[in-house]
C-alpha cells in the first residue's frame, strides 16, 4: 500500500511537470502571436461545422468502441457495447490529460470495474490493436509528407519534428506488438519497466494468450482503423471548414495523422504545446496565417475533450477502485 501511494505521488509529480513543459511551450507560442487576432478568428467560428466536427469525432469513437467490443467478443465476453462505449470513453478522457495519452491504458481498469472482464484480457484487446494504430499512423505521415512536398517545399523544421515523433510512434507500436505476439521471456522484462504495464508481468502468460487469440482479427482491425481515419479526417475537415480554411478533404486526412503524432510524445499532457507548433508549422506551407492555425488547434483540443466528457462520470466513478489507482 505504501509503496502504491509513494507511486501514485511521484506519477502526479512527473504528470504536474509536463503540465508545466506544456504551458510553457503555449506560453512561447503565444508570445509570438497576435492574442488578439486569436480570438478575432475564434469568434468568427461557424458553429454548424464545428457541431458537425464534434459528430465526427463522436462516431470515431463509436468505431473505436466497436472494435474494442468485437474483440472482447472474439475470446468469449458478452459485455454489451454501451458498457464497453462509456468505459472507452472513460480511458479516452483520461487520455486526453496524461503525458503521450497513456492514460488510455487505464481502460481495461475501468472495464474490470464495470463489466467484470479481466484486466489483462482488455489489455490484450487494446494493446497489439494499439500498436497496429501506432505503425499505420506513421505511414500515413509519410504520405502527408509526399502530399506536402508535390505542393510547396518543406521546411528542415517540420522534417526534424515529424521523424522525431514518427520514430518514437514506429517503435513504440514495433515494441507492442513484440510484446503482444513474441516470446514471453524477451518480453517480461521489458513490461515490467513500464509505467501502467508492469502490474501485468506476473500474469503476462494469460495476456500473451488472449493477445494471440486476437491475432487472427488482423483484417478486422486494419478496416475499423481506416473507417475512423475517415471520422478523423471528417473532424478535422469540418473543424476547417468552421474557421474558414480553404484546404480538401484530402489534405486534413493526411494532415490528421502527420500532426497527431506529436500528441504521443510523452513530454507533455497529450503533446500539449507541440501539437499546436506543428499545426502552426504545417500550416504555414498552405499559406494559413499562425493565428489561424492556432485557432484551428485550439477548436481540435475543444472538441476532443466536449466528446470525450461522455466518460467523465466513469471515470469518477472509478477513482475509488483499487485497479484504477494501484
Amino acid at each position: 500500500m505504501k509503496d502504491n501511494i509513494i507511486a501514485n505521488r511521484m506519477r502526479a509529480r512527473s504528470i504536474f511537470l509536463q503540465l508545466i513543459i506544456g504551458i510553457v511551450i503555449i506560453a512561447f507560442i503565444l508570445n509570438k502571436l497576435d492574442i488578439n487576432e486569436i480570438i478575432s478568428v475564434l469568434i468568427k467560428t461557424d458553429y454548424l461545422f464545428f457541431i458537425l466536427a464534434c459528430v465526427s469525432y463522436l462516431f470515431l469513437n463509436i468505431i473505436l468502441a466497436g472494435r474494442l467490443n468485437y474483440l472482447l467478443a472474439r475470446i468469449g465476453y458478452n459485455t454489451g457495447y454501451p458498457t464497453v462505449f462509456f468505459s472507452h470513453m472513460g480511458g479516452m478522457i483520461v487520455g486526453d490529460i496524461t503525458p503521450g495519452r497513456s492514460g488510455y491504458f487505464l481502460t481495461p481498469p475501468i472495464l474490470k470495474k464495470n463489466a467484470g472482464t479481466k484486466i489483462t484480457d482488455g489489455m490484450a484487446c487494446i494493446f497489439a490493436p494499439q500498436g497496429i494504430e501506432f505503425i499505420l499512423k506513421v505511414a500515413g505521415a509519410v504520405a502527408a509528407i509526399f502530399y506536402i512536398s508535390s505542393r510547396t517545399t518543406i521546411s528542415k523544421d517540420l522534417l526534424i519534428s515529424v521523424s522525431i515523433g514518427a520514430v518514437l510512434l514506429l517503435v513504440a507500436g514495433i515494441l507492442m506488438l513484440i510484446i503482444s505476439w513474441h516470446s514471453e521471456n524477451m518480453t517480461s522484462r521489458f513490461i515490467s519497466k513500464l509505467p501502467f504495464f508492469k502490474r501485468f508481468t506476473e500474469k503476462l502468460s494469460f495476456f500473451k494468450e488472449r493477445s494471440i487469440q486476437i491475432k487472427g482479427s488482423l483484417n478486422a482491425i486494419l478496416i475499423l482503423y481506416l473507417i475512423g481515419w475517415v471520422f478523423a479526417g471528417l473532424q478535422w475537415f469540418y473543424l476547417g471548414k468552421a474557421l474558414g480554411i480553404q484546404l480538401p478533404f484530402i489534405a486534413f486526412f493526411l494532415l490528421h495523422p502527420l500532426i497527431t503524432i506529436l500528441m504521443f510524445v510523452p513530454i507533455s499532457p497529450a503533446g500539449l504545446g507541440l501539437m499546436e507548433g506543428g499545426v502552426i508549422l504545417v500550416f504555414s506551407l498552405f499559406g494559413i496565417l499562425p493565428a489561424t492555425a492556432l485557432a484551428f488547434s485550439v477548436l481540435v483540443r475543444v472538441s476532443i475533450l466536449l466528446v470525450d466528457l461522455i466518460g467523465l462520470k466513469t471515470v469518477l466513478s472509478s477513482l475509488h477502485y483499487s485497479d484504477i489507482i494501484s
